[in-house]
């Protein structure tokens, strides 16, 4: 069975999806928490996941399958070795799109997910996805 090879995204798509996973080391990467907050500040649900082969706080989960509620979007912001088993856990798992930050965006990686089918941008969350600023009243 051939999977038919997805193709790079403008990230707009990805960015009206609801419900996101952050992969990277919440407890010593601040950019991290910054991409997770952002995108909370913007209503999504996101999920904050370890990088694989770490169990540390303050993510929530150390794997994509311990997530509550099926995956819009992974946001991957972990080195390209680690970026690598992050792809091969969306896979099993049916993951649709993947969102590679500057630094985890190794061309390898990228082209593993987009050729089995997953949908792929490379950019940055915090400068694709404005502040929010609350309106003074």
């Amino acid at each position: 069975v051939r999977v038919p090879r997805a193709t790079m995204s403008s990230g707009s798509d990805m960015l009206t999806k609801q419900r996101w996973a952050v992969v990277g080391n919440h407890a010593k990467n601040p950019v991290v928490e910054r991409i997770t907050n952002r995108l909370r500040s913007h209503g999504k649900e996101v999920h904050r996941v370890n990088s694989p082969g770490k169990s540390m706080p303050p993510a929530e989960f150390n794997f994509l399958g311990e997530c509550p509620s099926p995956i819009d979007v992974v946001d991957v912001v972990c080195n390209p070795a680690m970026g690598m088993k992050v792809v091969e856990e969306a896979l099993s798992l049916g993951i649709k799109a993947m969102w590679f930050q500057p630094g985890a965006d190794d061309p390898e990686v990228v082209a593993k997910a987009r050729d089995a089918g997953i949908e792929t941008h490379c950019g940055c969350v915090l400068v694709d996805l404005p502040e929010r600023r609350e309106a003074n009243l």
